[in-house]
């Protein structure tokens, strides 16, 4: 099992200042191995972050077949300061990676305190893996931290 990261992962947030509060934020990781337990982390959420949209752009990655499949949630990027991990809040499990896909996420609106990372973690493994792109895009509101 292994993690991979968008290489820009951690210098993209950046909130709209003046302009308003509106925020998006969008990262890619290209994954070398689709092995259960995996982990794809292709953006980071800035503290202060209201989310409201999460779209998911990937590639075909699964070439052979149709039940790779990921849950798709949320990770501190410091453990110690929180929030505690939810790996399935987007999505408890989804095949989208085993086909080109875009895919709007459907979920409650969340507010993180502190910096996360949107992470999809591989629950069942691709019949014939094939790196590829797996872009996140998150919108919402930067209204800062408490």
């Amino acid at each position: 099992m292994a993690t991979f990261s968008a290489p820009d992962l951690n210098s993209k947030a950046l909130p709209m200042g003046n302009y308003g509060n509106a925020a998006v934020v969008y990262g890619t990781a290209t994954p070398l191995s689709g092995v259960v337990g995996s982990i794809y982390r292709p953006v980071r959420i800035p503290a202060g972050m209201s989310v409201t949209a999460l779209r998911i752009v990937n590639d075909d990655m699964d070439t052979g077949g149709t039940t790779f499949a990921v849950k798709i949630g949320y990770t501190p990027v410091d453990s110690g300061q929180g929030p505690v991990e939810d790996d399935d809040y987007f999505s408890a499990a989804t095949t989208i990676l085993s086909g080109v896909a875009l895919t709007d996420l459907r979920f409650q609106p969340i507010k993180f305190e502190k910096d996360v990372y949107v992470i999809l973690t591989v629950t069942v493994p691709a019949t014939a893996f094939v790196s590829g792109n797996i872009t996140a895009i998150v919108a919402g509101e930067a209204a800062g931290v408490k």
